[in-house]
């Protein structure tokens, strides 16, 4: 009988959460796979950009992405779309031999897939499209079931190279309880609305692969780590756990389908990415720009203006409009005048319109080095003459420049802990023409004892206190991820545990099970050894 597959991810869990949660039986459907099937752990290490581990999977290999692009000649920044990729065909374009249903991986739509493709649906990307091959699938599934919710107060933007539009949805003050639950339950919804388009897509063909991805947990971590988990935003009555509310809601759903399948059917488990408490927001894209604004400009401060003379403030709680409107709130005068506002960059379509550092953007020309709107890690460029179009230093001083910036980053403190702010700097070139394609000079990997919301330098002085922005993050370039994956089905022995594999070896290990030939250039492999298969 010809092999029937079907791959569902979960998007970024912590796995320490997840792996408490299914030894305590509070996810009994997806335990059920790990106990009725084979289970195992894949890695990857984090680089750059977070969302760059989709590139692995759906490639089946690492293929060195950085997941934003900076312009020399024109100061332009911009994070890549994985909806727009092109330089790899997804894993699962198989061509006519099998039919595949691809729902709601964060993927460009290609040839080559005979079947059904949709993608931005309710997608966890900063920005993404609502896409679908057939064209006008994704209109017919979203008036039969509904949107995504948490996309009802989306903005409108526009792709940096190709103008086409997208949309970026809005997260509520982390500070705003109700506000918070509220969007609590639109995730709970977008979890039903999605497995009912789940339901009704498997039931259109008999499909050889269906792919499906739950990104709820995602945008749970990111707004609700604080509630239920160790956060300075956390109080003694949390509201109950929203990441663990999430995990059950789609451990339901993943029942409601595996109860839906044929009994020959193969179910694949896999976790992808990785959530923890957030300690970079705050630190890379407003701290950091408003250190570099200071030293390029002695004397002169734009943003979060503080007093070194006088005792940290104590942290406030009414912050209640989104971050950016918060944040801007702190611009002094001059900062109003220079930098570029927040509601005018919206106004324009600017993805990163509430990222601070992007409001500085009018200044990079006139800066020595200045701050990227990094989404992770703290970036920093340098402005070199010969490189940049309107460079100010000389090629020849870029390692004296760059010990300068290092030397003040690494004498910043969190005046809360009395810690160095910084934890890890890696500078990714020597020379500055060296590796042009990667954005940064340097990366900045903060502290993450304790989210930092101040920083006091002995040069610049005091930035903050600033309101935290998502209480739930990611972790610094090069950690490395672990992943969890369990896969039952005919053949497949209940207890057995794989080698530890590779993040490239998942794709591979669904192609196995579908008895496909991987497309050149993919670098995993199977996880399932075929005497393990039967």
């Amino acid at each position: 009988m010809k092999p029937k597959v079907i791959a569902i991810g979960v998007d970024a869990p912590n796995g320490n959460q997840i792996k408490t949660w299914l030894a305590r039986g509070e996810l009994p459907h997806i335990k059920a796979i790990f106990d009725q099937g084979a289970s195992g752990d894949v890695v990857h290490t984090k680089r750059f950009r977070n969302e760059r581990c989709w590139d692995t999977f759906l490639s089946g290999r690492d293929i060195g992405s950085f997941g934003s692009s900076f312009l020399p000649d024109s100061y332009g920044y911009f994070n890549e779309s994985l909806q727009r990729e092109d330089r790899y065909r997804p894993f699962y374009a198989l061509g006519e031999p099998f039919k595949v249903c691809m729902f709601d991986l964060p993927a460009t739509l290609v040839a080559g897939v005979s079947g059904i493709q949709i993608s931005g649906w309710g997608s966890e990307l900063n920005v993404a499209a609502p896409l679908s091959q057939p064209p006008e699938l994704i209109a017919q599934l979203r008036n039969r079931y509904g949107s995504d919710p948490k996309l009802a107060e989306s903005i409108k933007v526009y792709d940096h190279q190709t103008q086409e539009v997208e949309y970026s949805y809005v997260l509520p003050s982390a500070y705003d309880l109700d506000a918070v639950l509220d969007f609590r339950s639109k995730l709970l919804t977008a979890v039903d609305r999605r497995t009912d388009i789940c339901l009704d897509l498997l039931a259109r063909d008999d499909w050889d692969l269906f792919l499906a991805l739950y990104v709820e947990s995602h945008t749970a971590n990111h707004i609700g780590w604080h509630l239920g988990e160790k956060h300075p935003l956390s109080e003694a009555d949390s509201s109950g756990n929203v990441q663990l509310e999430i995990l059950r809601a789609i451990d339901l759903s993943i029942g409601r389908i595996a109860k839906a399948l044929p009994e020959h059917a193969t179910v694949l488990f896999y976790t992808i990415d990785h959530t923890a408490a957030n300690s970079m927001d705050v630190p890379s894209m407003a701290l950091l720009p408003e250190l570099l604004y200071r030293w390029n400009f002695p004397g002169q401060q734009a943003l979060a203006v503080g007093d070194l003379a006088h005792p940290v403030p104590a942290m406030r709680r009414d912050y209640r409009r989104h971050w950016k409107q918060e944040v801007w709130s702190l611009a002094t005068d001059q900062g109003r005048r220079q930098l570029a506002s927040p509601s005018q960059l919206e106004t324009n379509g600017n993805p990163t319109s509430w990222n601070p550092a992007t409001w500085y953007q009018p200044l990079w020309p006139t800066m020595k080095a200045f701050a990227l709107p990094s989404v992770s890690d703290g970036y920093v460029r340098l402005n070199v003459r010969g490189r940049e179009v309107q460079g100010i230093i000389p090629p020849e001083d870029f390692s004296h420049e760059l010990a300068k910036i290092s030397e003040l980053l690494e004498r910043a403190v969190n005046p809360r802990t009395g810690q160095p702010i910084v934890k890890q700097l890696i500078a990714t070139r020597e020379k500055p023409g060296d590796s042009p394609p990667i954005p940064p000079d340097l990366i900045v990997c903060w502290n993450d004892q304790f989210p930092a919301d101040v920083l006091d330098s002995p040069e610049c002085g005091r930035i903050g206190p600033l309101p935290y922005f998502r209480s739930g993050g990611h972790v610094a370039h090069g950690t490395l991820v672990e992943n969890l994956f369990a896969v039952r089905g005919p053949g497949i022995a209940p207890g057995l545990r794989t080698r530890r594999g590779n993040l490239e070896d998942m794709p591979a290990t669904i192609l196995d099970l579908l008895r496909a030939q991987a497309p050149s250039g993919m670098t995993g492999s199977s996880l399932l050894n075929r005497d393990q298969v039967t």
